[in-house]
């Protein structure tokens, strides 16, 4: 045999070996049923604290208890009418900012409902109405939210209707005109997904 034909021989055997060796990446030890050893990217992430992939997502908005939600309604909701269980709907008249952050911009919608309704029986009963928030538009979507209720009871018959168009004294009932502004305070906090 020459020596040219040992040189290809030992090329070939050499490019061989090469092109097994490439089929196993070099430092990655061999799976086996009792090996323990795990990869850097196959651990748990860490219980507490943070990883720097969740720094970059925004945290989910929430309403802490007692926030206040200051609003208008849309029409007018008068005791005469109004029966309890009634929906009703407003906008947010000022926006709701927590941590100097706006979570809820102002104009955006709530509805609401009549949790008591008693129109005037006379002239010594006057009606009144009790109302409380149920939900709140945010990006689209209604969040349910539980407020504290707002009460609103007309005057004697002989008071004369304020500014604001709260009393009817003709009738002795109550009249929540569109130019109103209430206020109502989250009873619970509310999140935001």
């Amino acid at each position: 045999m020459g020596r040219r034909m040992k040189m290809a021989i030992c090329a070939a055997l050499l490019a061989l070996a090469c092109c097994l060796s490439c089929g196993k990446p070099t430092g990655v030890p061999e799976a086996s049923s009792g090996s323990t050893q795990r990869l850097p990217f196959d651990r748990e992430p860490p219980r507490e604290g943070s990883s720097p992939s969740q720094s970059l997502v925004p945290s989910t908005p929430s309403l802490p208890e007692g926030t206040s939600l200051l609003i208008k309604l849309q029409k007018p909701l008068s005791s005469a009418s109004a029966r309890a269980g009634e929906s009703f709907e407003g906008v947010l008249d000022e926006p709701v900012v927590v941590e100097e952050q706006t979570a809820i911009a102002r104009g955006a919608r709530v509805t609401g409902r009549v949790l008591d309704a008693e129109h005037s029986s006379g002239k010594y009963a006057p009606g009144y109405l009790r109302i409380t928030l149920v939900g709140v538009d945010t990006g689209g979507r209604t969040v349910p939210i539980s407020t504290s209720s707002v009460f609103v009871k007309a005057g004697s018959h002989s008071e004369r209707p304020s500014a604001t168009g709260i009393a009817a004294p003709s009738q002795n009932d109550v009249v929540i005109a569109t130019d109103r502004r209430l206020t109502f305070r989250l009873a619970q906090a509310a999140g935001f997904e």
